[in-house]
């Protein structure tokens, strides 16, 4: 039982450490653009209508 418990515990860091890999849009029109290498500020997603990467400004993370 222990060790489902750190398990779990590790799998909570990992996923807190990087806190935008792995979101997923559905589409990145709106909000964003499409690049295979986002900037130093913008926030990287994954999206369905984007072949590489979906970069969002952080003018438009609120919206």
């Amino acid at each position: 039982m222990r060790f489902l418990y750190l398990v779990f515990a590790v799998f909570l860091l990992v996923s807190l450490a990087a806190p935008g890999c792995g979101k997923v849009m559905k589409t990145c029109a709106p909000l964003g653009y499409c690049s295979p290498k986002c900037r130093v500020t913008d926030m990287k997603y994954t999206s369905a209508d984007c072949k590489y990467s979906c970069c969002v400004p952080p003018t438009w993370k609120g919206k």
